[in-house]
């Protein structure tokens, strides 16, 4: 795809808050495959997320190990807010076949087979949920309808109206989508609607797909085709689910999401975010089952958006790769909200038709910047960069510096807003403007290159596997002083021509001389970006960093791609929750809480509150004591009245750690040794009545118990997606079971995550227990326990 010359016109982007266009939809933030079990990702994560629709297979469907309907339906029954009891489950009927393309065995098979796999949905959990997608982009698949040939179209069409007769005589009731092809089809549009309107089988949903940068430009314009081709028509308007939209180069990355959003929402349709890659990760934005990367935060801030959409004007419409943006006013929460991005170059954004008569004499804007922390890094709340107090005809917000990857939310209040600290120094540099020794720059994640994996700069640097294979840096601080550096990186180090089992990697990294080794967890592919992070201490002006294969140290084990490294100011870790922006539940506020790793925190703002917990145990808190947060999101209910949460670290008891080699083993549950788990041994070849069992001494109460394991099980393979199959774990507390939860692919067994869940324990001796009576444990290096509130 050639580059697309821009317009010229100044960068601002304005809302004007007096031009409403609608109740917001949250249409955009749906996702195929994006849940593959009821648990994972975690309700910790989808809680924050405004399901308004997800894509999954038939339950038991083969194309996938993972993703049934009824599994994505629990989900989003525990999990709705804001549009409750709104939120649909579109089936891919045809992915009850195991092979892609789906193989071809007639209409007829595949109608004995929707008989066999429709009726078992048709649960009472699931009334009122399900949307039939009987066929999936019959554009190129058994059909050819891009062809453009009568006879193609005709055989479709054929299909088409035994199959809807056939569903609706199976599921009275149950809404249809479709044709559902690969892109909008012109050509093809025209004859389906009218067929399927003199049949009687017109879809209640019109569905398609976009999947090209040219979308972008596009999308709008299809929109508009297809309404004018249903008033031509003299069909009553259906409703639009583009339930496979974006490519690899956009999920994850705020500064492409919000682009996509911004049409979406202003066209009020549904869409899902295409599958790519492994299931339950939605779509890119959950690394982890409680882990949140930026587009977990992104899909947060649009889903807290209330009330009703206003007219937003970008700089350059339907272009790509353009600074666009949505905004919304709720005069009940009296807020307004912007979330705008997709440009390098500096923008003001605009806020018209704030009407003196609401707004006061004086509005406040605080703009807080949602960085891309790649498909794999995890991200902390989006950070405040600056706040702008005026008259609210005057209120101007400029953002100087942007990142192109990153999006930029907007909140605006009347009077005068608490104030903000200023933002700690952050600096970048690209890899592939480092000097590179025996490496090689790739280009890719552009938008002539749709279904690359994002990178920064539309770069990274590969190949670093000869022994003098370095990426060297020079950078400039402000400050003498301690900096964390974030070093955005990719591999799959022994999936390829490497005699070695799948593992991390290593590289030796250099700071003005001074050598060590820094680790690479393994990240789904070698384009897959994660972030780890290393504290190194600078001085002001220049130094010399260096990531390389060997050093005077020795050589590092393994092979990393490398895209680009952060520097962030180190400050002590404290967040600020604003209430007038948590969700509401009931006569409180929930607050999203994040904590970069395990451990006790401070959090004051309220004297009382509720620890949702990551299997909704609903434990009270007394904040006057420490609470014991999980990594990753953490969600608290709070009184109505909350204005703000604060968070802080805290000290408090030790934590009980119990290793493999300390686990009581039965039934043939095995001691394996690994030389990445912590301790050098994993629980292994355990399940199928083999348990592992820990002996505890604790207080009585609640306590966090944090499961170290890994899990690489997968089945067959897929031309691009990754079929990890997540392994369940039952847990005994004192011979009672609390549950029976999920254990997400870690990529290798030699990756560890870690699995949190809330346990009611007594005081003095406790044994919980680990198994699955149906099939295999993941493999387990420890487990660490701690009382909750301490």
């Amino acid at each position: 795809m050639p580059p697309i010359p821009l317009p010229q016109g100044p960068a601002r982007l304005t809302a004007d808050f007096d031009a409403p266009t609608g109740p917001l939809v949250h249409g955009a933030t749906g996702s195929l495959y994006g849940v593959s079990e009821d648990g994972v990702p975690a309700d910790e994560l989808l809680d924050a997320i405004d399901l308004t629709s997800l894509a999954a297979k038939p339950d038991g469907g083969a194309q996938h190990p993972g993703g049934d309907a009824s599994e994505a339906v629990a989900v989003m029954r525990r999990n709705e807010r804001v549009h409750k009891g709104q939120g649909l489950v579109f089936v891919y009927l045809q992915d009850l076949f195991a092979e892609w393309p789906y193989e071809d065995a007639g209409i007829d098979v595949y109608h004995e087979r929707l008989c066999a796999v429709v009726p078992p949905m048709l649960t009472q959990a699931n009334t009122g949920r399900l949307v039939w997608v009987p066929f999936n982009e019959p554009d190129w698949i058994w059909y050819s309808l891009k062809e453009n040939d009568q006879a193609k179209f005709d055989r479709f069409l054929a299909d088409w109206i035994t199959t809807v007769q056939l569903l609706r005589s199976l599921a009275p009731g149950v809404p249809i989508a479709g044709p559902n092809e690969a892109y909008y089809h012109p050509e093809f549009l025209p004859h389906f609607l009218r067929r399927a309107r003199d049949t009687g089988t017109l879809p209640e949903w019109t569905t398609w797909h976009e999947l090209s940068p040219r979308s972008l430009a596009e999308f709008r314009g299809h929109y508009a085709a297809y309404r004018g081709l249903e008033r031509r028509l003299g069909i009553a308007p259906r409703r639009v689910n583009i339930d496979e939209y974006g490519n690899n180069r956009d999920l994850s990355v705020p500064g492409q999401l919000v682009q996509w959003t911004a049409m979406f929402e202003e066209t009020k349709v549904h869409a899902d975010m295409a599958f790519w890659t492994a299931a339950g990760g939605y779509s890119g934005a959950a690394p982890q089952p409680c882990v949140p990367n930026g587009a977990w935060w992104f899909l947060k801030a649009y889903s807290g958006m209330t009330g009703e959409t206003v007219r937003v004007t970008p700089p350059h419409p339907n272009t790509v790769d353009t600074l666009q943006g949505v905004a919304s006013f709720d005069p009940d929460r009296g807020s307004a909200q912007i979330l705008a991005g997709g440009t390098d170059a500096p923008f003001t954004i605009v806020a018209e038709g704030l009407d003196p008569a609401y707004w006061g004499e004086r509005a406040t804007a605080t703009v807080y910047r949602i960085d891309w922390t790649g498909y794999e890094g995890a991200a902390g709340p989006p950070v405040a960069l600056d706040q702008v107090t005026s008259a609210p005809g005057e209120l101007e917000v400029h953002v100087p510096e942007p990142d192109r990857m990153a999006a930029y939310w907007v909140r605006i209040v009347p009077g005068q807003a608490a104030p903000v600290e200023p933002p700690p120094w952050r600096g970048r540099w690209e890899a592939e403007h480092a000097k590179v020794s025996s490496g090689q720059v790739n280009r890719l994640g552009c938008a002539e290159d749709g279904n690359g994996f994002a990178a920064s700069g539309a770069h990274d640097v590969s190949g670093l596997h000869l022994n003098d294979s370095a990426v060297s840096f020079s950078v400039d601080v402000p400050a003498d002083g301690d900096y964390d550096l974030a070093i955005f990186y990719s591999h799959m180090y022994g999936r390829g021509a490497e005699a070695t089992e799948p593992q991390p990697a290593e590289q030796v990294l250099s700071v003005n001389g001074a050598e060590r080794i820094v680790a690479y967890p393994t990240t789904m592919n070698w384009q897959h970006r994660s972030i780890e992070v290393a504290a190194v201490t600078l001085r002001a002006g220049g130094n010399a960093i260096e990531l390389s294969k060997s050093g005077a140290i020795g050589t590092a084990r393994g092979e990393v791609a490398l895209d680009k490294i952060e520097l962030h100011e180190r400050r002590p870790e404290r967040h600020v929750y604003e209430g007038a922006f948590a969700r509401r539940d009931g006569d409180g506020l929930v607050f999203d809480l994040y904590a970069g790793d395990a451990g006790y925190r401070r959090i004051d703002g309220a004297a009382r509150a509720v620890l949702a917990g990551p299997q909704n145990q609903w434990v009270p808190v007394d904040l006057a004591r420490p609470v014991f947060l999980h990594q990753g999101i953490n969600r608290l209910l709070a009184d109505q009245e909350t204005e703000r949460l604060t968070v802080t670290a805290a000290a408090g008891p030790d934590v009980v750690e119990v290793r493999a080699q300390d686990v009581v083993r039965a039934g043939g549950s095995l001691l394996v040794v690994n030389d990445f788990a912590v301790g050098g041994h994993v629980v292994g070849w355990n399940g199928k009545g083999a348990t592992a069992s820990i002996e505890v001494e604790t207080g009585a109460g609640p306590h966090a118990l944090l499961i170290g394991y890994a899990n690489d099980e997968r089945s067959g393979g897929h031309e691009y997606n990754v079929d990890i199959v997540s392994r369940y774990c039952e847990i005994a507390v004192n011979g009672a079971s609390i549950g029976r939860f999920p254990m997400r692919g870690t990529w290798t067994w030699n990756d560890f995550w870690t699995y949190p869940v809330i346990v009611e324990l007594r005081e003095g001796r406790n044994t919980i227990a680990f198994g699955n009576p149906d099939g295999p444990t993941a493999e387990f290096e420890r487990f660490r326990i701690a009382p909750l509130n301490p």
